[in-house]
């Protein structure tokens, strides 16, 4: 059989094996939990793909990103699928698969090793540290960003084989692409140079892996030094610079920047090696896992030099087998590269992990051990057969674990419920849970966790807000009061909570008190209808003038 049947029944198999694992996302409905913000109560979105609605995506920093492809591509979803949360899932796995293709080929491609290369992309498609980037609707702009990722890989080999300025263009053009997707991708100018030493060979000193795969390697040996291999990548680096910085702007404008008085430097750094260590532990043995990993401030040092050591250790062995192997130190550096910038040295929210920052980074993990113990069993008789039965039992762990795990994502309750059950201490858990069965007109369940939520983070002021608009509905007004008063004095900028403070306030016959909060609120946010409606009405009421 040729090479190109074999790629195209392995193309088969990963797009066969993809559908049946995750068969049953388009069964998960919308969350409360960012899906509000990029879907069901996105005007924006909701008005599908209209001129204005366009304007908005290309210039808009909602949700703390800039990333107008994440928020086209939803608005497309919503002209076809409306409200329908199936459909916006069937698009996220779409993609998936069409990413797990495009890893098979562009590694198949730089390597020449097949199979290798199709266990890799199998592992990619099926592990289910991966179920969060596909089956949360909100991560759209992971699974679109990678699509560009690796578009870009496939497109920068390509323009290796055969340089040229045309071919360059394309590889600067997908790249901004998946930077206006997530600007996660902005590692990527630095993964490129780590596949210019190994598979592309592309050093001057590099040594490329022997011909011991199931196929010869088909790396591109055209030698250059590496000041002319970094010069080449410097617009991307520009590029990635840029967006980087708009990144953080973005996310300070938006709060999403923990502050050092909140998260100081060694408990970042602590958090850094930890999760390092954690992320490669998950992989190995993915259980426990949850949608929210809170951040616990400090870890035991215990955890922290254990993780220390873990880390050097790899370190050093992929250092030391650099010439011999030089897929451990590219796998290497491409896990720690691209978690960079997720890491928590700069940290965002209050978790200490996401199983979403492994997508790309657990790629450099999977391909370190595909080519390890493929050459670990390079001189044995019956190689690719004594490499068939644990490679497929792996497989068939994983894709059961995946099948498990989505479970979990079906609805709110389902997911935080499991949250709780995996971590410790967890206030987002508590919070999603709480405003769940609120919303199910559940309002005794929605105060207690609401109020649990709000005694292990007493400083989250959306957790003040909501708990105060549950007591609103209970006509519990001096305590819906007292919350949004809250929820106010922590953040000053919180609209929501300021107009709630004063239409509780209104509620209770203190008009004057509640048009200053409502004027405050439309100072804050113009466009906000609900506080020019409520001010209007309020001005009626107190036979003030406008």
């Amino acid at each position: 059989m040729s090479l190109k049947h074999r790629k195209i029944l392995f193309s088969i198999f990963l797009i066969t094996v993809t559908l049946l694992v995750y068969w049953k996302v388009q069964y998960c409905e919308f969350l409360n939990y960012d899906d509000q913000v990029y879907v069901t109560d996105n005007a924006h979105v909701r008005s599908g793909l209209t001129k204005e609605s366009v304007v908005w995506a290309l210039t808009s920093a909602e949700a703390g990103f800039w990333h107008p492809l994440t928020w086209l591509s939803l608005m497309l979803d919503y002209e076809v699928f409306h409200l329908n949360p199936a459909g916006y899932h069937w698009t996220n796995l779409l993609f998936h698969i069409a990413n797990t293709l495009l890893l098979f080929w562009v590694l198949q491609r730089m390597t020449g090793a097949l199979w290798r290369s199709g266990f890799v992309a199998a592992l990619f498609a099926l592990h289910p540290l991966h179920v969060e980037s596909v089956a949360w609707v909100a991560e759209r702009k992971d699974v679109l960003s990678a699509f560009f990722w690796m578009a870009t890989i496939g497109l920068y080999v390509r323009y290796v084989e055969r340089p040229g300025a045309g071919r360059y263009l394309y590889v600067v053009v997908s790249f901004i692409l998946g930077l206006m997707a997530k600007p996660m991708v902005v590692t990527l100018p630095f993964v490129l140079l780590l596949l210019d030493y190994w598979p592309l060979g592309r050093f001057p000193s590099a040594q490329l892996p022997r011909a011991d795969s199931f196929e010869e390697p088909a790396g591109v040996r055209k030698s250059s030094t590496l000041f002319q291999l970094v010069l080449e990548k410097i617009p991307l680096l520009c590029l990635a610079v840029s967006a980087s910085i708009l990144a953080l702007v973005t996310q300070s404008s938006f709060g999403a920047l923990s502050s050092l008085e909140s998260f100081p430097f060694d408990s970042r750094i602590a958090n850094a090696a930890v999760s390092y260590a954690g992320y490669i532990g998950m992989m190995i043995w993915p259980s426990g896992l949850s949608v929210f990993y809170p951040h616990p401030g400090y870890w035991p040092v215990w955890k922290i030099v254990l993780s220390g050591v873990i880390l050097l250790a790899i370190s050093l062995l992929a250092l030391r087998a650099s010439r011999r192997y030089p897929y451990v130190a590219v796998g290497w550096l491409w896990y720690l590269v691209t978690l960079l910038p997720v890491i928590g040295i700069i940290q965002l929210g209050s978790f200490a992990m996401a199983d979403r920052f492994t997508y790309l980074s657990l790629i450099g993990l999977f391909i370190m051990i595909t080519w390890g113990v493929s050459d670990f069993f390079a001189n044995r008789k019956h190689k690719r057969y004594l490499l068939l039965i644990p490679f497929s039992l792996i497989l068939t762990i994983l894709s059961l674990c995946t099948w498990i795990h989505l479970d979990y994502w079906k609805n709110d309750v389902s997911l935080f419920s499991r949250a709780m059950e995996a971590t410790r201490y967890n206030h987002k858990a508590l919070h999603v849970l709480g405003m769940a069965y609120h919303r199910q007109g559940n309002h005794d369940e929605a105060v207690k966790y609401l109020s649990l939520s709000i005694c292990i983070k007493p400083d989250e002021s959306r957790a003040h807000n909501d708990l105060g608009v549950v007591y609103m509905g209970q006509q519990r007004f001096k305590d819906a009061e007292r919350e949004f008063a809250a929820a106010v004095k922590l953040r000053p900028d919180n609209v929501k909570a300021i107009n709630n403070l004063g239409v509780v306030l209104a509620s209770q016959g203190k008009l004057e008190e509640a048009i200053g909060h409502f004027r405050e609120a439309k100072r804050l946010a113009p466009e906000y209808e609900s506080a020019k409606n409520n001010l209007m009405r309020a001005l009626k009421e107190s036979q003030q003038g406008p």
